[in-house]
């Protein structure tokens, strides 16, 4: 995702606004079709980067990839996951991209969502839930913020695609920052 929140597009009345989501829509195509393409995955780094936190704070983890929640009557389902550990440490992406805060001239940060959820592993209650908010600071209700990435701030869209590689490393501190908040706050 890449956003620009500034308020530039509504003063060209329906015309501009149209004209802006037009080419939001084709930067975020842009930016998820370069990442996709990318040998960086940000789940892979999440993934490594809590196992990693976790085990080294005393908590033996083990990734189940193809265990997940399913929907069911709109919430989330952990009834078929089946463990011999005592909790499950469930953890899913938010919103993840580049954002402008909506001054004129502001730059790029990258911004990530992560949910995590811990659940004892025998009756599915939930024991603890955080949501984290990273890079830029937006106001999500209930999220823990955790800052990273300062200097990984993009002045246009055009140099963000220049820098990919390097917009993707902005991106992953924040994933590691939110592993080891998310770490600490588990421990």
């Amino acid at each position: 995702m890449v956003k620009n929140l500034s308020g530039l597009s509504g003063l060209g009345g329906a015309i501009g606004g149209a004209i802006a989501g037009v080419s939001e829509s084709d930067r975020t195509e842009t930016f998820v079709n370069a990442y996709n393409e990318n040998a960086v995955h940000l789940t892979d780094e999440l993934v490594a980067a809590l196992e990693k936190d976790l085990n080294q704070g005393g908590i033996q983890v083990t990734y189940k990839e193809d265990d997940f929640a399913k929907l069911n009557n709109g919430n989330d389902d952990y009834s078929h996951i089946n463990s011999d550990q005592q909790t499950l440490l469930s953890v899913w992406f938010g919103p993840v991209g580049y954002i402008a805060d909506g001054v004129i001239d502001a730059p790029y940060e990258p911004w990530l969502f992560v949910n995590v959820r811990l659940l004892d592993a025998k009756t599915k209650q939930v024991l603890s839930q955080k949501s984290y908010t990273a890079g830029y600071k937006a106001l999500t209700k209930g999220a823990v913020f955790v800052p990273c990435a300062e200097s990984y701030r993009f002045n246009t869209f055009e140099t963000i695609m220049d820098n990919f590689p390097k917009s993707i490393e902005g991106l992953s501190m924040c994933v590691k920052a939110v592993s080891a908040q998310a770490t600490k706050d588990l421990l």
